[in-house]
């Protein structure tokens, strides 16, 4: 059946091609278009009316007033120079101060290093291959041992900007800085190193920092007056309280008095001081506190604010001398508010004699001492210092 089916197929071919065109093609059915769907109508979406922003919380109040007390020069007792430990562990080189080292910081300049073994470089003289240690070298290596009296007496701060913070050169700084802190004591003065305090009154609250300044590399520079600018500028932004310290101008019985240029210790630049003290505190400072010249010398304000040039020597056990105004010391005491706006303040004078610690002054030299020089060296810019030991800034706005 298959194979006689073929002939017919070729036949209708045949025929086809030669008669005429095939039939056209049924074409294959496509699809149905399906019917457009109805227009979805707009979405519409109701946004509710925006909700005001939650106000910040209210700042909390600063505190009503902060109480700041300052010393000058600090040397317990020096490993250094023959006799120059006290006895009893030292513990009666503070005892009369004591009871007037009180406040929200208490704050001394430690002159010297704590550490228990160590000689200074520039202690030792080289003969050929023998080294040899000078005598009477003042550089004060104190033993760690008579650290805690300062905690006793009631200091909380320590400044290290000064030049015997070097005396034993970086192994020095070290120790004192593990001993000091070790004792809860706050260590500041060192390049990076600022103190940050907050003090709180119940729901009100205040920051405090300390910088300390001084002409040598471990420190902040004193005798670069942008940079000082910058770190006192950067500093107020984190604090609402902003005290400088400073270790500057020349030494001695003759150092009574701040000149108005610059100052040198021999050969070594110490400081620009009426200047450098203006720029801190037109930068953010609230008060500028020296030490250095182992003398006290007047006091100042300048928009308000004081500037205390030096507290001289405090408690210098051995290595210092004391005599003359060498000798005249006290205890500053200030009072700001919680913004570090200068409230009042008062100087308790002392005296100290060799080898002993300071005590109250019944002569009260410290005072009459103040006064002479504020007045004679800034006239009307001079704080006012009076008989009990308040100082108060200037009765004329003049600055």
């Amino acid at each position: 059946m298959r194979r006689s089916a073929l002939p017919l197929l070729s036949l209708w071919l045949v025929t086809a091609c030669a008669g005429g065109a095939l039939p056209p093609a049924t074409p294959a059915p496509g699809p149905v278009p399906a019917p457009p769907l109805p227009e979805a109508p707009p979405v519409v979406v109701e946004t509710p009316e925006a909700l005001p922003e939650p106000a910040p919380p209210a700042p909390a109040p600063k505190v009503a007033s902060i109480t700041l007390a300052f010393t000058g020069d600090i040397n317990l007792g020096t490993a250094t120079l023959p006799g120059g430990i006290p006895p009893d562990s030292g513990r009666g080189v503070l005892r009369a101060a004591a009871r007037y080292l009180t406040g929200d910081l208490v704050v001394g300049n430690l002159e010297g290093v704590f550490a228990d073994t160590g000689i200074s470089e520039k202690c030792i003289r080289r003969r050929g291959n023998k080294i040899e240690e000078r005598p009477n070298c003042y550089a004060f290596r104190t033993p760690t041992w008579l650290a805690p009296r300062l905690v006793d007496a009631g200091f909380t701060h320590l400044n290290l900007a000064n030049n015997h913070s070097g005396d034993l050169g970086t192994a020095g700084r070290a120790t004192t800085l593990e001993t000091v802190r070790t004792l809860g004591l706050v260590p500041y003065g060192l390049t990076g190193s600022i103190a940050l305090d907050t003090l709180t009154r119940g729901d009100s609250i205040s920051t405090v920092a300390l910088i300390g300044f001084a002409t040598y590399p471990f420190a902040y520079n004193l005798l670069d007056l942008e940079r000082s600018r910058a770190v006192v500028d950067s500093v107020r932004q984190l604090a609402d309280v902003v005290i400088v310290t400073f270790h500057g101008g020349d030494e001695g019985s003759d150092a009574l008095h701040v000149p108005e240029g610059p100052e040198f210790l021999g050969n070594e630049p110490r400081g620009e001081l009426r200047r450098w003290a203006r720029v801190v505190l037109d930068a953010g400072a609230d008060a500028v506190i020296g030490h250095g010249p182992h003398v006290l010398r007047g006091i100042e304000f300048h928009d308000g604010k004081p500037i205390v040039y030096s507290l001289g020597n405090f408690a210098t056990y051995r290595g210092f001398s004391v005599s003359g105004p060498l000798g005249i010391t006290g205890v500053l005491s200030l009072e700001l508010g919680g913004d570090g706006t200068f409230l009042t303040g008062r100087f308790v004078p002392m005296h100290q004699a060799p080898r002993r610690g300071p005590a109250p002054d019944p002569a009260a030299r410290a005072i009459e001492l103040l006064r002479r020089l504020s007045a004679e060296d800034f006239g009307p810019r001079a704080a006012r210092v009076l008989d009990d030991g308040s100082i108060l800034p200037p009765a004329s706005a003049n600055d």
